[in-house]
């Protein structure tokens, strides 16, 4: 009779402890959980990416020199040089009237006037090349110029004018400025491509101008009979620094890169079309002064030689 009473009591403490237990093992899961969900993950440590090696010409034999230490030895060498200033004001002459009025456009293309030239060099060249902003939002991608015409039209005068107006650090490339310089075998021409390149980027604003650059890219010629074959890698040959100029320039100069290069040339002819259809973005065409040009250019001679003019001249 007691067994009978006191069993049901011992089954009912039973279940109160079965049942504690489980609960207990319910919020031990429910805790556990939540301290697994709380724990913060390990971040993976993100490596630092290795930056790639430029694997354009001559880059692999500056590595270990600075930039400052590329200008040094291109201002030694002469390929750093300070021309006589000069302003865009100085490349006298006005818009040729007289064509428009006589001449019928449709018939054939008309020839830049002065003032034509100074609006483009001003807008394509000077504008972007001085100012970063206007480099980057300038939509287009202009960054090497032709300048062709006959000698003494004023070419090197409007590059001394882009130098001195943009106030940047111009490096000579041209046949006569790398004559014997870095010139012991291919790897010095391709080396000193890229120190101009870096050390140019380094110190923007930059200009680099290339004189008589229908030697850089010169026409192919047919050989005469007995006519010797040129050299392959000719050290006195200019175009020794053609292949690294053309790999360069692609890759490096950019919207960020405030680098122009200006080529000039008084025998377009000499030079190779394609190469430089492919090579500069933009031509423009220096032509004689035309009879308003020569008008005013007379007056401001005069003037300034202190000569007086009467209304009628």
């Amino acid at each position: 009779m007691a067994r009978e009473l006191v069993m049901p009591l011992v089954e009912k403490e039973y279940k109160k402890d079965v049942d504690a237990m489980i609960m207990m093992e319910l919020e031990n899961l429910k805790t556990g959980k939540k301290k697994k969900g709380k724990g913060k993950k390990k971040k993976k440590k993100a490596r630092k990416g290795k930056k790639k090696p430029n694997k354009l010409p001559g880059a692999r034999y500056i590595r270990d020199m600075s930039e400052y230490d590329m200008l040094v030895e291109l201002v030694k060498n002469g390929v750093v040089k300070k021309l006589p200033p000069a302003n865009l004001v100085h490349f006298i002459g006005e818009f040729n009237y007289i064509h428009m009025m006589m001449e019928d456009l449709n018939d054939r293309p008309r020839e830049p006037s002065m003032a034509l030239i100074r609006q483009l060099v001003t807008e394509y060249i000077i504008f972007p090349l001085g100012s970063a902003l206007v480099r980057r939002r300038f939509p287009d991608h202009v960054r090497s110029f032709l300048f062709y015409g006959p000698a003494g039209t004023g070419k090197t005068l409007v590059v001394r004018a882009i130098a001195t107006e943009t106030r940047s650090v111009v490096f000579d490339l041209s046949p006569l400025s790398i004559e014997g310089v870095f010139a012991n075998d291919k790897k010095d021409s391709e080396k000193m491509v890229a120190m101009v390149m870096t050390a140019a980027k380094e110190y923007a604003p930059s200009l680099i101008y290339i004189d008589e650059c229908e030697k850089i890219w010169p026409a192919k010629k047919k050989k005469k009979k007995g006519q010797k074959k040129a050299k392959k890698n000719d050290m006195k040959n200019p175009a020794r620094i053609k292949t690294a100029l053309n790999k360069w320039k692609p890759k490096w100069i950019t919207d960020e890169t405030r680098i122009t290069i200006v080529g000039c040339t008084s025998e377009p002819h000499e030079g190779s079309k394609k190469e430089f259809k492919k090579f500069f973005d933009k031509a423009i065409y220096f032509p004689f002064p035309d009879y308003t040009t020569r008008r005013l250019m007379w007056k401001v001679f005069i003037e300034k030689a202190g000569g007086k003019l009467k209304a009628d001249f």
